[in-house]
């Protein structure tokens, strides 16, 4: 079968894009799964992530001099069961298009406050010349990301969030620490073990979720 492509997209910086990916994707890989992380930013977050330590349990590709990014994965779909492609924060850029073009879901990484609300527009509007352009069947979903929902503006920010045009994860990332311990260890969150017993759930609960929808 396949790959089952997912792209993480945002037009603004530091929303949590290669976060997301590389906890998603090391989640799906300690299930056993055959997973390929495409770093297309420029930035390599995720190929810095994966290089920290030697415990990370997908593959991760530098993609970024990729601007023909569906050409390039179609070849690599029969080698993997996932394929997650982390983006640059650039809803035009065409690593971007290229991206949304192949991809079965388009996961985007919010954290809520006003202009992360804002910059997101724009990516709401690649996803949707991507639906009329060549993949009618694009899923796409809003992940709520270092969610502080003890704080009034956060709740009223989530609460404008079903009126954005893109559906929510019921699974939420809150701002954690172990995220960050993650990162600096070059591993998944299955490797922090009982310690990020709280993350664990949080990230299995997004993978589970994932994994629904693009078995639907």
């Amino acid at each position: 079968m396949s790959a089952r492509v997912i792209a993480v997209v945002n037009q603004k910086g530091g929303a949590g894009k290669s976060t997301l990916a590389m906890l998603l994707a090391g989640s799906l890989a300690d299930q056993g799964r055959r997973v390929l992380v495409a770093d297309a930013d420029t930035q390599n977050t995720s190929l810095r992530w994966a290089s920290a330590g030697e415990g990370f349990p997908a593959e991760v590709e530098d993609v970024s001099g990729e601007d023909k990014l569906h050409k390039h994965l179609k070849k690599r779909l029969d080698n993997y069961d996932y394929i997650v492609i982390d983006t640059p924060p650039a809803a035009t850029a065409p690593v971007t298009a290229s991206a949304l073009r192949i991809a079965h879901l388009a996961l985007v990484p919010v954290i809520p406050s006003p202009p992360d609300m804002w910059a997101s527009l724009r990516i709401r509007e690649a996803i949707q010349a991507a639906r009329e352009d060549r993949n009618p069947d694009l899923l796409a979903y809003i992940v709520v990301n270092q969610a502080q929902l003890n704080t009034i503006l956060a709740r009223e920010v989530l609460a404008l969030l079903p009126e954005f045009g893109i559906p929510m994860l019921a699974a939420q990332l809150k701002s954690r620490t172990a995220y960050r311990q993650c990162a600096a260890l070059g591993a998944g969150i299955a490797a922090l073990g009982s310690r990020a017993a709280m993350a664990s759930l949080e990230v299995d609960a997004l993978r589970r979720e994932v994994e629904f929808l693009l078995s639907v």
